[in-house]
């Protein structure tokens, strides 16, 4: 089956009320289209589970596959499809945005309308599929608690999307840094070595510690003792773990070590720190 846009018997697809926020699941093979030659009144994300869809902007062709998100702006002529010899399975929603949200839309430009984002990392992906499921179960017969968290759920998606766009997809560092910030980010607990850091992507220790210090400024241990810290300070802002579980859970060993250091660098202990939060809070609050 050949799918000509230009045939003018195609069927115009209808475009949702605008302002209500929708989402599902949709697994169709080949043959599969949806066609809106004015575009929609709201934003509309997509993101590939498994399979290939296509989605045609003015005329090109922008190909879908696992990992993929594509978002689409109010307004833009359209239409995807799925592609051929393939059963396409992508999750979906039609949104309007609070205005808040404006600054987590600025995705990577694909076409004209069309923004693109690919995820590579596993635990994205988890959370985008977790938040997109969230957003799915609170549109089914929602009532306006359900609709609240619907609208929560799809601002954790965006921000899922913007954090990623803005830390990694957009990154220039070279790929063995940028795996080893993500295993240090992730596994801060642990002690870490040069040679056991340069042994993961594969460089001898002496080219490892050269390369990251001048991708990053820091060395692996500046780099390292900035990321616990800052976790740190998060932990203090934001639960009730005392100073000690606080060393401990970020790697140091020894509580008096660690509020040296955190001391040193944010200008106040942890215990004032901690503090310093809690009264800006408390402001906020009156």
């Amino acid at each position: 089956m050949v799918i000509n846009m230009e045939d003018s018997a195609i069927e115009v697809s209808e475009s949702p009320v605008p302002g209500i926020l929708l989402a599902s699941t949709f697994r169709s093979p080949y043959g599969y289209y949806t066609y809106r030659p004015n575009g929609t009144r709201d934003w509309l994300i997509t993101y590939t589970l498994s399979g290939s869809g296509i989605y045609s902007i003015n005329n090109r062709i922008h190909r879908c596959s696992p990992g993929d998100l594509f978002l689409l702006s109010p307004g833009t002529p359209h239409n995807y499809r799925t592609a051929e010899n393939e059963v396409w399975h992508f999750m979906w929603a039609h949104f309007v945005p609070n205005p808040t949200w404006s600054d987590l839309l600025h995705l990577p430009r694909r076409d004209e309308g069309l923004f693109h984002l690919h995820i590579s990392r596993n635990d994205i992906r988890r959370r985008v599929i977790a938040a997109f499921r969230r957003i799915i179960r609170n549109c089914v017969a929602p009532d306006e608690f359900q609709d609240r968290l619907a609208q929560n759920a799809m601002e954790e998606l965006l921000l899922h999307l913007a954090r990623y766009n803005a830390q990694f997809h957009r990154s220039t560092l070279d790929s063995r840094i940028l795996s080893t910030l993500e295993f240090l980010n992730n596994n801060m607990q642990q002690t870490h070595t040069v040679e056991r850091l340069a042994s993961r992507v594969l460089l001898s220790p002496s080219r490892f510690a050269h390369l990251f210090k001048s991708e990053t400024g820091d060395s692996v241990i500046e780099t390292l003792l900035k990321i616990r810290l800052r976790h740190a300070s998060r932990l203090l802002a934001h639960t009730t773990l005392s100073v000690a579980e606080v060393s401990d859970n970020i790697g140091f060993r020894d509580p008096l070590y660690f509020s040296k250091q955190f001391s040193s660098f944010f200008g106040m202990s942890p215990t004032a720190y901690r503090r310093k939060n809690f009264d800006n809070l408390e402001a906020l609050k009156q």
